[in-house]
C-alpha cells in the first residue's frame, strides 16, 4: 500500500514536470512492488496512472493534440518532439503495459478482505487505516479486455522501436481505436498475420538495431533483437526470420567479422534460402566494387580480363540491381568477401545455390591471388 501510494505521488509530482522523466522512472519502480505481490489494488493503480497519465501523451502522440483535453499542447508539443525524452518515457509506458497485461493474463489477482488488514483479529502495529484513496480507485476498477490490452502494448513496442506512426497504422487495422479513455475496456479484433506492411515494420526496426550494435566488435547472440522478435511473432512472423534479417543487415553493413561465430552457430534457427538468396546479392556488389576500383589500376588488367565473362556479367548485373533497388550496403575488403563466400560455400554444398556460390569464389580467389602476388612484387622491389 506505501508502493501504490508513493507511485500515485510520484506520477502527479510527474505531471506537473512532465519534463523530469527520473520522477515517472521512480513511480516505474514502486509499480513493480506492486505488480509482484498481484493484488487488486495493484491492479487498480496500475490502471489509475495509465488511464490519467500516461495514456493522454500517447494519444496525443499518435493522434494529435486537441483529442486528449488532460494535456497541455504549450508543455507537451515540445517534448514530444524530443527525440531522447519520447525514447524514454514510450520505455516506461511499455513497461506499465506490460504489467497489465500480466496480471490480466497471469496469476488470479488477489483480494484481501478489508477485515483481514483493519478489523480486531489483526495482529499489525500500529494497526492499519482503511485507505480512501485506494478504496476509491478499487472501487472503479472495470474488468480490462485481454485483447485490447495485447494490442496497445505491442503497438507501444513497435512504436519503441521505429517511431513510425504512419507504418503502425497500417500494420494494425484497428489502430484508430487504440488509447481512447475506454480502449483498455473494449474487445480487440484479432491483428492480421504476416501482412507486407508488418514485415516492413518489423524490417525497419532491426535495420535501426543493426546500426546500433554494428560497432560491437563481437556480436554473439541475438539478445539486442528479443524484442522484435516478440513482435514478429505478435504479427504471425516466422521466429527464424527476424534472426535471419538481423544478420544479413550486419553483414550489409560489412561487419561480417563480428558475427563470424554466430553465423556458423545459428543454422538451425535461420531461413537458409532466404539467408544466402540476400548474401549473394550483397557480395555481388562487392565483388563489382572491387572489381571496378582494380581496374582502374593497370597492373590489375590483365587480371579482370581472364575473369569469366559470363559470370562477371551476371555478377555486374545483379550488382546493378542492388543500386536501382536503393540498397544500400558498405563496402568491405577483398578478404573480408572471400571469407564469406567461402563460409557460404561450405553453406550450400550440393545447394541450389552451390553453382552461383561456386562463381563468386572463383572470382575472389582469382582477384585475390592476383592481389597478393602484387603485393609481394611490390616487397621485392623495395
Amino acid at each position: 500500500r506505501l508502493a501504490a501510494h508513493r507511485a500515485l505521488v510520484l506520477v502527479g509530482l510527474w505531471g506537473q514536470t512532465p519534463d523530469n522523466l527520473l520522477l515517472l522512472q521512480r513511480c516505474v519502480e514502486s509499480l513493480h512492488i506492486l505488480h509482484e505481490n498481484a493484488v487488486q489494488f495493484g491492479l487498480a493503480t496500475l490502471l489509475e496512472i495509465w488511464q490519467s497519465r500516461i495514456r493522454p501523451v500517447f494519444q496525443s502522440l499518435m493522434f494529435g493534440f486537441g483529442i486528449a483535453d488532460e494535456l497541455s499542447q504549450e508543455v507537451f508539443s515540445s517534448l514530444i518532439e524530443d527525440r531522447e525524452w519520447l525514447s524514454e518515457f514510450t520505455i516506461h509506458a511499455r513497461t506499465v503495459l506490460g504489467m497489465i497485461l500480466e496480471c490480466t493474463s497471469g496469476h488470479p489477482i488477489q483480494d484481501i478482505p478489508d477485515e483481514e488488514l483493519f478489523g480486531e483479529k489483526s495482529d499489525m502495529w500500529p494497526p492499519l487505516r482503511e485507505c480512501p484513496i485506494l478504496s476509491s480507485l478499487v472501487s472503479k476498477l472495470r474488468p480490462v479486455k485481454l485483447s485490447s490490452v495485447k494490442l496497445h502494448h505491442i503497438v507501444a513496442f513497435t512504436f519503441e522501436m521505429t517511431h513510425d506512426i504512419d507504418s503502425i497504422a497500417s500494420a494494425v487495422p484497428s489502430f484508430t481505436r487504440l488509447f481512447s479513455a475506454g480502449s483498455l475496456f473494449s474487445e480487440m479484433p484479432p491483428i492480421p498475420k504476416e501482412s507486407i506492411e508488418q514485415r516492413r515494420l518489423i524490417d525497419q526496426a532491426i535495420v535501426e538495431r543493426a546500426n546500433k550494435s554494428s560497432s560491437n566488435p563481437v556480436i554473439d547472440n541475438f539478445d539486442c533483437i528479443k524484442d522484435v522478435d516478440l513482435v514478429g511473432k505478435a504479427f504471425g512472423l516466422d521466429p527464424k526470420y527476424t534472426k535471419t534479417r538481423y544478420l544479413i543487415e550486419i553483414i550489409r553493413l560489412g561487419r561480417d567479422a563480428s558475427i563470424n561465430d554466430l553465423l556458423g552457430g545459428s543454422s538451425a534457427i535461420l531461413m537458409k534460402s532466404f539467408l544466402i538468396e540476400e548474401l549473394v546479392k550483397i557480395l555481388c556488389a562487392r565483388l563489382n566494387n572491387i572489381i571496378s576500383s582494380l581496374k582502374r589500376t593497370k597492373q590489375y588488367r590483365g587480371v579482370i580480363s581472364r575473369l569469366d565473362a559470363e559470370a562477371s556479367n551476371w555478377v555486374k548485373d545483379q550488382a546493378e540491381r542492388i543500386t536501382s533497388q536503393n540498397d544500400d550496403y558498405t563496402p568491405a575488403s577483398l578478404i573480408t568477401t572471400h571469407s564469406l563466400i567461402v563460409r557460404l560455400q561450405s553453406m550450400t554444398e550440393n545447394d541450389t545455390f552451390s553453382d552461383q556460390i561456386n562463381s563468386l569464389c572463383l572470382i575472389s580467389e582469382m582477384l585475390l591471388k592476383a592481389v597478393r602476388e602484387q603485393e609481394q612484387q611490390r616487397v621485392l622491389d623495395v
